[in-house]
């Protein structure tokens, strides 16, 4: 049984209008966890609007991979653009849309793992795959410094009372079980130091789990998530799980 997790250190992240929060727990060496808190949803958006439009994980491949991204994350990018700026215009934004609140818990999950853990964040997936909004697979990925590639789904919900982390967990453990994960194989070739890429074809990788959170008692919600994941038919076979919650103004 979890033991309930307590919060830690905090890192003031003004840049993107939110503080991450480390998260502690003896359940188990595996299991990290950290929280994300936001204050500032329109700077949040625009940051992430100014992250998606930044093109120079593009120009580090060869012309030819270049040829292939260009176009996808292009067209990708203005709308996800259209979807923040559409966040920016609004006079209150309290009221989070489905999808710009599943873009903030994505890309502010990979920003948090970035700050606490020292992890290496790519693209968000929408830029790089084929097509969007086809749930092909992960949303995000990040590598850690052992060079391990994390693929994390994110669930976001917007009733007061509702968290999403059963969904996000059960849906990651559903595309491992497909192995999702290694048919990015084919473009995190083109994203990730080969180290990485050697460790996935070893069978060596990490799961994120991030979700929206909402509830007035957040480390029962992160207790239920560690006994959640441990759960998980899948979860012998994975390295690492990052659990990941994303508040607003908490």
């Amino acid at each position: 049984m979890a033991d309930k997790p307590n919060f830690g250190n905090e890192h003031k992240d003004d840049e993107w209008g939110c503080i991450h929060v480390e998260v502690t727990s003896n359940t188990n060496p595996k299991i990290h966890l950290c929280h994300v808190n936001i204050s500032d949803l329109k700077k949040m958006a625009l940051e992430l609007s100014m992250s998606v439009i930044d093109s120079s994980w593009i120009m580090d491949m060869d012309e030819g991979a270049r040829r292939s991204y260009n176009k996808t994350a292009l067209e990708t990018a203005n709308s996800l653009v259209e979807v923040f700026n559409a966040a920016i215009d609004e006079e209150s934004v309290s009221g989070v849309s489905g999808e710009f609140g599943e873009l903030i818990v994505s890309m502010g999950s990979s920003r948090s793992l970035e700050v606490i853990f020292q992890h290496i964040s790519l693209p968000i997936a929408e830029l790089w795959k084929p097509q969007r909004k086809q749930n092909e697979g992960f949303d995000f990925h990040t590598v850690c410094n052992k060079s391990v590639i994390n693929f994390g789904e994110a669930k976001f919900k917007s009733v007061p009372a509702a968290s999403p982390v059963s969904d996000a967990a059960d849906q990651a453990n559903s595309f491992f079980s497909e192995e999702k994960h290694f048919r990015d194989r084919v473009h995190l070739v083109n994203l990730v130091h080969v180290d990485a890429i050697a460790n996935l074809d070893q069978e060596l990788f990490g799961m994120v789990i991030a979700f929206s959170m909402n509830a007035k008692n957040p480390l029962t919600i992160y207790k239920n998530a560690i006994s959640k994941v441990e759960s998980l038919s899948l979860f012998n076979k994975i390295n690492s799980v990052y659990i990941v919650g994303v508040s607003h103004g908490n």
